[in-house]
């Protein structure tokens, strides 16, 4: 009996929970014109994102261009990089070759200087030897001067020769035989013998015309006198007559006629050397 009671209650409350449930609520209705404002406002958007579409679309192009542009900007770039890195390549080694022959340009004119420097000490020490050795003779009419690395020595005539005579006294032959023995020991000397003469015109004997023909018999003999003295090298002395066109006084006075007559020796040092060091030869 009591079973049969709880049953009871049981089926009593789950009809008390389930035989009466609450009821739903009615959805709201729309209205027509909320609808239309709706329709409308959907149609807005969808313009304004078209408008927006097409402008990503117009933008995207544009993009899509200027990478195009960008590619072929980038090509043209790099092949204009590699050409001037080839070129840059090209013109390190040119420097380095120009650079090797600056500095084998520079050592040859160190060296030209070194020798230059070197042959004007020799220069200035052969003018003292010649002036040492002619120092007796520099009262008479002898002159010793050292003018572009080369030793001028000036001999008047009344030193050498008599007047319109081409033959050496005694004086002259003393005088030369001093500066063979200065030109015996320097192998690396040209030696010219120069005659001038004056203006005057030349009277003396018949085997001389005029004064050219007088000036070169005087510079020959002296050649001569001086290679009596077997230590000098003939090939290394030129005899020249100047005649009367290379004065020294151009005044139309006696003074100036006896400068005139002279006897120019002079001294160069051989530059073999330093033509061989500038390509010269």
């Amino acid at each position: 009996m009591k079973r049969n009671t709880i049953l009871l209650m049981l089926l009593a409350c789950v009809f008390i929970a389930f035989g009466n449930p609450p009821k739903q609520k009615k959805p709201k209705k729309i209205k027509y014109k909320d609808l239309i404002v709706l329709y409308q406002k959907c149609t807005d958007d969808l313009t304004y994102t078209n408008s927006e579409k097409k402008d990503c679309e117009m933008k995207n192009e544009k993009l899509t261009a200027e990478i195009v542009q960008l590619k072929k900007d980038t090509t043209d770039a790099g092949r204009k990089f590699r050409k001037i890195d080839m070129d840059y390549n090209d013109l390190l080694k040119s420097f380095s070759g120009q650079n090797a022959d600056l500095h084998a340009r520079q050592k040859e004119l160190n060296d030209l200087k070194q020798m230059l420097a070197q042959k004007d000490a020799d220069v200035k020490a052969l003018r003292n030897r010649v002036a040492e050795a002619l120092k007796g003779f520099i009262e008479l009419g002898l002159t010793i001067r050292e003018t572009n690395g080369k030793v001028f020595i000036s001999l008047d005539e009344k030193l050498l020769f008599a007047s319109g005579s081409w033959d050496i006294d005694n004086k002259g032959k003393e005088i030369l035989l001093e500066l063979g023995k200065v030109l015996a020991n320097d192998k690396d000397i040209n030696i010219t013998i120069e005659g001038h003469t004056d203006n005057v015109p030349y009277r003396g004997p018949t085997a001389v015309k005029d004064n050219w023909d007088l000036s070169v018999m005087r510079s020959t003999s002296v050649v001569k006198e001086i290679l009596k003295n077997k230590d000098i090298n003939p090939q290394l002395i030129t005899a020249a007559g100047r005649g009367e066109y290379f004065p020294v006084d151009t005044e139309d006075t006696r003074e100036a006629r006896a400068k005139n007559r002279r006897i120019d020796i002079i001294l160069t040092p051989k530059l073999d050397e330093l033509f061989d060091i500038i390509d010269w030869k």
